[in-house]
């Protein structure tokens, strides 16, 4: 008599199951490689104004905007960093680089009286020039926006717990 004994795979592993497993691995794989090489940019947000032709910093009719910064961000910022500047609510938005940064904070009282702008807190002034298409005539006065790019992080300190981790190292 022979051995009529077969092999019996459970459905676990099954050839289907077996190679969708290997593929999932796969791509989990890729995917946290991904993640923990991935970079997104770092972006401190200020609030600032257009100058006008009376202020004292004013050069001819190109518009310069001032900057105002939360003390807390005094060592990142420095001149030539890239910044995002949206004037108004529906204004133009531009690319622009930083062209001057006062290291010295200023306070609030100090801010209103030299520029005309509140602020709550102590904060930085940096300057941006907006270009020849932006007028201090026409845009003097006007609020911006801006976000001034000062560096990148991993995608891994957006995942919850995982920043507190990798900030200990």
């Amino acid at each position: 008599m022979q051995n009529r004994e077969k092999n019996v795979l459970p459905r676990i592993v099954a050839p289907p199951v077996f190679i969708f497993s290997w593929i999932v691995l796969i791509l989990l794989i890729v995917a946290t490689i991904t993640v923990s090489l991935g970079q997104i940019p770092a972006y401190i947000t200020g609030s600032g104004i257009i100058l006008g032709i009376n202020s004292i910093t004013h050069q001819g009719d190109r518009a310069i905007g001032a900057i105002f910064l939360p003390a807390s961000s005094s060592t990142n910022i420095r001149p030539g960093l890239p910044a995002q500047v949206q004037i108004g609510q529906a204004g133009p938005q531009l690319r622009r680089t930083l062209n001057q940064v006062n290291q010295n904070l200023l306070s609030p009282d100090a801010i209103r009286l030299k520029y005309g702008f509140e602020v709550t807190d102590p904060s930085l002034v940096a300057i941006v020039e907006l270009g020849p298409g932006i007028s201090s005539h026409l845009y003097g006065g006007s609020p911006i926006r801006v976000q001034i790019q000062v560096g990148s992080q991993s995608l891994l300190t957006l995942l919850p717990g995982v920043n507190s981790l990798w900030k200990g190292r």
